[in-house]
């Protein structure tokens, strides 16, 4: 009797961790899995500021995908952190966790007192070739063998709306991101890229043109709010 209870207990125990292997087994291949997808194919990313209202507004979630070809006028794009720090093993390890378990909805190497660490969202207005200026906020472009100057929802595929805000009568228009400026030609592989709220952003005016690496994916759709959900 007691050989048989003990044969028991054995089978039992040899079968509860059959399944906890079988089941860590299965975590990390899933977890691997998701990972390949969050990386090479697609993931999700929260809009943190009223940069690119109203389209894609504060705590906005978008999906982003790293596939693309060539970037086109009107894309929204997701860009690499402008503040580049060397990250040890433990950090980066942290961070690809903690990214893994909140689904890329906590990024630990941004700091709130830092704007420029955390995700920019901005919208690519002028290609390489372009010569453009701006005017009251918004931008004139042509395009490389053209003649004539076209304002950027001439020339956008893609429709978007901008959030104007009437600065005060006595605004120092030097202050901040200016809403005007001259002509400027656009060289090989450059990007100029603004925010939808053109008062309040930092963008391709206060940064110079973007090259393409510098580009980390494109948004395809916003799937929250679902009430707003949009295609890109």
């Amino acid at each position: 009797m007691n050989r048989q209870l003990y044969e028991y207990s054995y089978e039992f125990k040899r079968e509860r961790k059959r399944k906890l292997i079988s089941f860590i087994v299965y975590f990390i291949v899933i977890y691997i899995l998701l990972n390949i997808i969050f990386e090479f194919l697609i993931f999700p990313v929260k809009q943190v500021s009223s940069s690119m209202i109203p389209d894609l507004p504060e705590n906005s979630i978008s999906f982003v995908t790293p596939v693309y070809g060539t970037p086109e006028r009107g894309d929204v794009v997701l860009l690499n952190h402008k503040a580049i720090v060397e990250r040890n093993i433990f950090e980066k390890v942290w961070h690809n966790i903690s990214s893994f378990f909140t689904a890329q909805q906590y990024d630990s190497f941004a700091q709130k007192e830092y704007p420029d660490t955390n995700n920019q969202l901005r919208r690519i207005i002028g290609l390489p070739g372009d010569e453009i200026y701006m005017t009251d906020y918004v931008l004139y472009v042509k395009p490389e063998g053209e003649k004539h100057f076209l304002t950027e929802f001439e020339l956008s595929n893609k429709a978007y709306n901008l959030t104007f805000t009437t600065p005060p009568v006595d605004w120092n228009g030097s202050v901040g991101v200016k809403g005007s400026f001259d002509k400027m030609t656009l060289g090989k592989n450059e990007y100029f890229v603004l925010g939808d709220n053109r008062i309040a952003v930092s963008d391709s005016r206060l940064w110079g043109s973007i090259s393409k690496k510098e580009i980390k994916g494109r948004v395809i759709l916003k799937y929250f709010p679902i009430k707003s959900f949009k295609l890109f």
